[in-house]
């Protein structure tokens, strides 16, 4: 078990005996994919399309038909049960690595291998672990997930969460890492102000989100973040967030690079997930899309893609954006 701060960050470079997360992090992924069984399927060379030059398509036909069943989700505040799957039930050869940020045990957190992965390297951050806390987020493992961007000082990693109702498939705590290294539509799009620290996606990307920019020097990025979460957990909105290096809000591509977390209110996906195609959930709504058909894969155009990705828009963003106004 490590602790969060025996790791190495770009602001601390120069000292040598400090961990290098994300080397860490992909040995022992690739060791567990490798010489153990615990995946459903071996994730090599996927084929990749680019779409209208910027949506990207990986063909993963198995993690539709190899994965988990999806739990049924009816609440997006739905309680954890502890006689249904959750991540203390997995195997100890699932563990990548376990740190905290204290000394007790109890406030553990796991990076677990998804057994069914979307990509390379995909994995499960769990804040907390045994605590066994509801896929509810909050501020204390938002901040988590943007100071595990910072500490990794890797551009290729991202950070999703899905909401219950928001394609979430397990009702225990937990975030998705990813290594991409394709620069992904939603990293460069312009964003428009709102008020405060708050921004939105411009016009022209296919659904509203809400964007934050993020530097090493923001004071408590997640308790500001936060305040407009709890207004889309109070009115049951779905919501999906992603959690990226990027340019900034103004989309100047010569300024330095900034964390980018950008929050989805979404139509709730109430039910168990629907495996057709592809799924929306946060990779798709980045503008990344893994697709289990073939056929699709090579033939799917832009105008498709972005008419699937409207469907689940929150048709009141306009309305919620007044709302959030009030709060900053």
């Amino acid at each position: 078990m490590f602790k969060l701060q025996d790791f190495r960050t770009s602001r601390n470079v120069c000292e040598e005996k400090k961990l290098n997360f994300i080397n860490i992090y992909k040995t022992k992924w690739d060791e567990i994919h490798y010489k153990s069984d615990v995946f459903r399927y071996r994730i090599d060379n996927l084929r990749e399309r680019i779409v209208d030059g910027k949506y990207l398509l990986q063909l993963n036909p198995h993690r539709s038909t190899k994965r988990r069943t999806p739990e049924q989700i009816h609440d997006i505040c739905q309680p954890f049960d502890k006689n249904k799957f959750n991540f203390t039930k997995v195997s100890r050869d699932e563990i990548i690595f376990t740190f905290t940020e204290d000394d007790d045990e109890e406030n553990e957190h796991a990076i677990l291998v998804n057994v069914s992965p979307i990509s390379r390297y995909h994995s499960l951050l769990c804040p907390l672990l045994k605590r066994c806390l509801p896929q509810i987020l909050t501020a204390d493992s938002l901040q988590l997930g943007i100071d595990i961007i910072f500490l990794s000082d890797d551009r290729d990693l991202r950070v999703g969460f899905n909401s219950l109702c928001g394609l979430a498939s397990v009702n225990h705590l937990h975030y998705h890492l990813f290594i991409e290294n394709n620069v992904l539509p939603v990293e460069t799009v312009k964003c428009n102000h709102i008020k405060g620290p708050v921004y939105c996606l411009s016009d022209n990307y296919p659904v509203p989100a809400f964007c934050f920019e993020v530097t090493p020097q923001t004071v408590n990025p997640s308790g500001v973040i936060f305040k407009l979460i709890e207004v889309l957990l109070n009115k049951s909105i779905a919501h999906n967030i992603f959690i990226t290096s990027g340019q900034r809000v103004t989309g100047d591509s010569k300024g330095e690079e900034i964390v980018r977390v950008i929050i989805w209110p979404r139509k709730s996906s109430s039910g168990a997930k629907q495996l057709s195609a592809f799924n929306v959930a946060v990779c798709e709504l980045s503008g990344w899309f893994p697709v289990y058909d073939i056929h699709i894969f090579e033939h799917i155009h832009a105008e498709e893609l972005e008419s699937e990705l409207k469907k689940w828009k929150y048709e009141n963003f306009a309305e919620l954006c007044e709302e959030i106004k009030e709060l900053y």
